[in-house]
C-alpha cells in the first residue's frame, strides 16, 4: 500500500512538474529572444496607433528612423508594423531574404472592396505566381518593343492637347497614359471623352486606398464589424459602389478585347495574345486560364496609371522650377535627334542627360513614397532585433531617395548627380532599383513603365517649353511641390 501511495505521489508530482517545466522553458526562451526594434512609446490596447504619422507619413517615419534607427517598430491593435528607413536594410531584408518578405499582409478590406482578384494584393503563393508569370511574358525587356506604336500615339495626343489647351495639363497627362496603357493591354483606342474613362477612374480610387500605408482602417481584422460612424471609416459606407467599380476594371476592357478579337477589329495587344494562346487549349483549361489572364492584365492596368501620372506631374513641376535643366536637356535633344523628327526609343543610349532627367524625376518626389506593404512569413532576426512572423513591413522609399549620404542636397532637382564625364555613372544608385519595388515583389511592368516615361519626357522636352504659370499681374508663380497624403503622392 505504501509503495502504491508513493508511486501515486510521484506521478502527481511529475505530472505537475512537467507543465511547470514547460512554462519555465517558455519564459527562459522569451527572455533569450531578441527585442523588437525600438519605436515610440505606446498605450494599453491601442499600442502606437496614435503615433503613426497621418500627414506626409513618409516624412514622419523618416524622422522616427533618425531618432530610433533604421528599423522602427509600431504596435497597433495587436499587430506589429516594422518601418525600414535606409537602402542597406531594405536590400538585406527584401533582396537577400526575399522569400521571407515576399508576402502581403492579409487585409479583409481587399475582399470587401472586390479587389481580391488582383495579384498585387495577393499573398505569396500559387495564385500570385501564376498571374505574375502570365503578365511577365508580355512585359519583359525583349517584349516591350511591341508597344512602341501605342507609346507614339500617346505622345502625339499629349503634345496636341498641350499645344491646344496647356491649362488642362492634368487631363492631358491622364488621357495620354490611358491611350498608351489601355492600347497596349487591351487594344482599346479611347477618345478623351470616352465614358469608359470615368468608370475606370472610379475603380482606381480604391487602389490608392488599398496600397496606402497611412490609413489605419484597412489593417483592422474585424473590419466588417467596425462602426461606420468612427473617423476614417467613410469608405465602409461605399462598399457596394466600390466593388462594382473594381469588377468593371477587371471585366469591361477584357470583354472589349474578346469582342474585337472575334470581329477582327482589334489592335495587337497583350489581351489578344493571351486569348489566342487560350484558344488552343481545351474548354476546361480555357475557362480557368481565362480567369487567370483576366486577373493578370486587370491588375497591370490598375497599377500602371496613377504612379506614372504622379511621376509626370512632378516632371512638369521640376522643369518649371529648374529652367537650366530644361535648357540643357533640350540642347542635347537638338544635337542628337535634330529638329526634323521626334525622339525614339532607339535614341535613348545617346541621350545621357535626358536619361538623367528621367532618373531624377523618379527620385525627386517619389510617386509611391511608402511602396506597398510586405509581411514577414517567419520569425526573423536582423542586427540584434526580432521581426516577428506576421509583422507588416513598410519600406520608406521616399526616405531612401532623400538620403543625403547617397544623394547630396536631395531636395534639389539635379540630374547631374547621375553623370560622370558625360556618361551615366554606374556608381550612383539608380532610383529605379528602389521605386519599382525590391526582391520577389518587384514591379513586373517596370520596363514598360520606364520606357513610357522616357518617350513622354523626351518628346515633351523636344517640342514644348515649360514655364511657371502667371498671376493676375503677369508675374511667374513659382511654388515648390506639395505632396499629397496617401500612397501615391
Amino acid at each position: 500500500m505504501d509503495v502504491l501511495w508513493g508511486l501515486l505521489c510521484s506521478a502527481l508530482l511529475l505530472g505537475s512538474a512537467l507543465p511547470l517545466l514547460r512554462l519555465c522553458k517558455m519564459i527562459a526562451a522569451k527572455k533569450r529572444r531578441p527585442p523588437l526594434p525600438p519605436g515610440p512609446p505606446g498605450l494599453p490596447v491601442v499600442g502606437n496607433l496614435f503615433a503613426i504619422p497621418k500627414t506626409t507619413p513618409w516624412v514622419g517615419y523618416r524622422d522616427m528612423c533618425n531618432k530610433y534607427g533604421n528599423l522602427v517598430c509600431f504596435r497597433a491593435l495587436g499587430q506589429a508594423m516594422i518601418v525600414i528607413g535606409d537602402a542597406r536594410t531594405a536590400v538585406d531584408l527584401l533582396e537577400k531574404r526575399s522569400v521571407n518578405y515576399a508576402d502581403r499582409p492579409e487585409l479583409k478590406m481587399v475582399e470587401l472592396t472586390g479587389w481580391d482578384w488582383s495579384f498585387v494584393f495577393a499573398g505569396y503563393g500559387q495564385f500570385w505566381r501564376a498571374r505574375r508569370r502570365a503578365l511577365w511574358q508580355h512585359v519583359r525587356p525583349n517584349a516591350i518593343r511591341r508597344y512602341r506604336e501605342r507609346q507614339r500615339e500617346g505622345v502625339r495626343r499629349l503634345l496636341c492637347g498641350l499645344l491646344a489647351s496647356p491649362e488642362k495639363l492634368q487631363e492631358h497627362l491622364r488621357y495620354s497614359l490611358m491611350v498608351i496603357v489601355l492600347g497596349a493591354i487591351y487594344g482599346m483606342d479611347v477618345a478623351e471623352n470616352d465614358p469608359h474613362i470615368a468608370t475606370f477612374e472610379k475603380g482606381l480610387e480604391m487602389v490608392k486606398f488599398l496600397t496606402s500605408n497611412s490609413s489605419w482602417i484597412k489593417y483592422v481584422p474585424f473590419i466588417g464589424r467596425v462602426p461606420i460612424w468612427l473617423p476614417g471609416t467613410g469608405v465602409l459606407r461605399r462598399l457596394a459602389d466600390i466593388r462594382k467599380a473594381a469588377l468593371s476594371i477587371r471585366n469591361m476592357p477584357w470583354d472589349y478585347a474578346k469582342d474585337s478579337l472575334r470581329t477582327g477589329n482589334g489592335q495587337d495587344c497583350i489581351a489578344h495574345r493571351m486569348l489566342e494562346r487560350l484558344s488552343r487549349s481545351d474548354d476546361e483549361v480555357t475557362t480557368a486560364q481565362e480567369e487567370l489572364a483576366k486577373d493578370a492584365v486587370g491588375a497591370a492596368y490598375a497599377a500602371a496609371i496613377d504612379s506614372q501620372y504622379a511621376t509626370l506631374q512632378r516632371f512638369f513641376v521640376a522643369m518649371s522650377l529648374y529652367p537650366d535643366v530644361q535648357k540643357r536637356a533640350q540642347a542635347e535633344l537638338d544635337r542628337v535627334v535634330g529638329r526634323n523628327r521626334m525622339p525614339e526609343a532607339e535614341d535613348r543610349d545617346r541621350l545621357p542627360y535626358v536619361n538623367a532627367v528621367v532618373k531624377e524625376t523618379l527620385r525627386w518626389h517619389t510617386a509611391v513614397p511608402l511602396g506597398v506593404a510586405r509581411c514577414a512569413s517567419v520569425d526573423d532576426e536582423y542586427n540584434g532585433y526580432r521581426i516577428p512572423k506576421g509583422a507588416t513591413v513598410i519600406v520608406n522609399t521616399w526616405a531612401i531617395m532623400h538620403d543625403e549620404k547617397v544623394y547630396p542636397d536631395p531636395e534639389r532637382f539635379t540630374p547631374e548627380r547621375y553623370l560622370k564625364e558625360g556618361s551615366l555613372d554606374p556608381e550612383v544608385m539608380d532610383p529605379a532599383s528602389v521605386v519599382f519595388g525590391m526582391g520577389r515583389r518587384i514591379c513586373p511592368g517596370r520596363y514598360f513603365a520606364d520606357a513610357t516615361m522616357f518617350v513622354l519626357i523626351a518628346s515633351v522636352l523636344h517640342l514644348i517649353g515649360i514655364s511657371p504659370g502667371l498671376d493676375d499681374r503677369g508675374r511667374p508663380v513659382v511654388s515648390p511641390p506639395r505632396p499629397t497624403t496617401g500612397d501615391i503622392s
